[in-house]
């Protein structure tokens, strides 16, 4: 396997070296070679995106990633609460469930282990019993075929910790998902979390101390109480990770306490902790195909299964705020169609359109939400319409309700802007979450001290 990787790659390279020959010596002899480097630059990225593409698939992620393509709704939640955080409190009776489909219509043995994680999503270097007391290498014992659906799957689900496992530390986790015996070659990765929850935090959401941004983005202040016997010199052994609705692209880390006063660390900043404000987020109601629902224009039974389309999105740049019950980027696997959402939900392709005057040439537009894993996925990128001046993207979805964003990534900084089209208000309601990790000079590993979401709207 390595060796047809290597090989693959450097077939790559003679190709990516023979068109810059080539395309030197057309140069010379055509005069419109302004349109000829543009053709072969194309050509180029074209074979650097699918050279990068290919090395980095075959190897293992330590975040949210798809392995297999038909490998769908994947879903981790705390058990009672589908609409949780991917966390528990260590020594607690919290526990996880894992959900996906499989869209094949006979049955897998899959199994799952569990890797501990530094701060940066690096597996620790510690010993595997370390962390797990038990079995690391668990069956999917919970399975059962769709039914009465047109796209045959299979839903698997397993509980953790259990009987077998025990975690022993806390930290950031990925619970890897694998074909039995095959424990190289994931099908796909999920991050987790285990909390000690020893800091109280408190949170002060207000507008921004720069009074031109006052109504457009917000400014997050905010303290921890800590036992001093329990965190040795903060300054140095505390990390902080400040994200918004789960986006990391803009997450702010490495954040330092201002001071320390009456066991409290005191985190006072200007700019370093301000976020734009963004919108709320969009909504799609699919919970069934026999009728068009919430924002849904058209649905329609194919040979080839249910087809959707999406009503049409405004682009809210300059659009007056409104407020709008969401659930803040989270989607819910449900069907009025059905009584187990699980098996009975059914599958689409859905298309979501956004009508744009003219091609974005500087950046692509993508989908963004937990439907896309909370990433900024290429399998979410639109694509432009010049015949009819729309960017579209067709998903293939369970029945559910979604929420979902837009954002913006440019081509040169590599950075997602909400406000392009979405538009930034200071009244958004936003979640953030703090992730603070502890780690002195005898530790091996980072510890999660505090796993902690706090809402915009409570701070208003």
């Amino acid at each position: 396997m390595i060796i047809n990787n290597i090989t693959i790659l450097k077939t790559y390279l003679l190709l990516f070296l023979s068109i810059i020959i080539l395309g030197q010596c057309a140069i010379k002899q055509v005069s419109t070679k302004d349109e000829k480097k543009l053709a072969i630059n194309d050509t180029i990225k074209e074979i650097k995106k699918e050279a990068s593409e290919f090395y980095v698939e075959s190897s293992i992620r330590y975040n949210n990633h798809v392995y297999n393509e038909n490998i769908h709704s994947i879903f981790i939640h705390k058990t009672g609460t589908e609409i949780s955080e991917p966390f528990i409190i260590l020594n607690s009776n919290e526990q996880l469930i894992l959900r996906f489909d499989e869209l094949n219509a006979e049955f897998n043995s899959y199994q799952y282990q569990l890797i501990h994680c530094d701060a940066n999503w690096e597996p620790s270097q510690i010993n595997e019993m370390d962390y797990i007391e038990g079995f690391n290498d668990n069956y999917f014992e919970n399975m059962e075929k769709s039914f009465n659906t047109q796209q045959p799957y299979v839903h698997y689900w397993a509980v953790f910790p259990n009987e077998n496992t025990q975690l022993l530390i806390s930290g950031n986790y990925i619970v890897k998902v694998y074909q039995e015996n095959d424990i190289d070659y994931p099908i796909f990765t999920q991050k987790f979390y285990v909390a000690e929850q020893l800091l109280i935090p408190e949170i002060n959401i207000k507008y921004p101390s720069d009074v031109e941004q006052k109504y457009y983005r917000q400014e997050i202040d905010f303290n921890f109480i800590y036992n001093p016997q329990k965190i040795i010199n903060p300054y140095s052994n505390i990390r902080l990770f400040l994200e918004q609705n789960h986006r990391t692209d803009n997450q702010k880390i490495n954040l330092e306490p201002n001071f320390i006063r009456d066991n409290k660390l005191v985190y006072n900043y200007d700019e370093e902790n301000v976020f734009d404000g963004g919108h709320e987020f969009r909504h799609v109601d699919l919970s069934t195909f026999q009728s068009n629902t919430d924002r849904v224009a058209s649905t329609k039974l194919t040979d080839k299964g249910y087809k959707v389309m999406v009503m049409p999105d405004e682009k809210r740049t300059y659009k007056r705020y409104l407020e709008k019950r969401d659930i803040n980027g989270k989607f819910l696997i449900k069907t009025i169609d059905g009584n187990d959402w699980n098996t009975e939900g059914d599958y689409a392709k859905v298309l979501f359109t956004l009508p744009y005057r003219e091609i974005l040439d500087q950046g692509d537009i993508y989908i963004f939400g937990q439907l896309s894993n909370w990433k900024i996925d290429p399998k979410f990128q639109l694509k432009y319409n010049a015949a009819t001046a729309v960017y579209q993207k067709e998903v293939y979805l369970k029945q559910g309700y979604y929420n979902y964003l837009y954002l913006y990534v440019n081509d040169t900084t590599q950075q997602a802007d909400v406000r392009l089209i979405e538009g930034s208000h200071f009244d958004t309601e936003n979640e953030y979450i703090f992730k603070v990790y502890y780690k002195d000079p005898g530790d091996f590993y980072d510890r999660l001290l505090l796993y902690h979401v706090a809402n915009s709207r409570k701070s208003f």
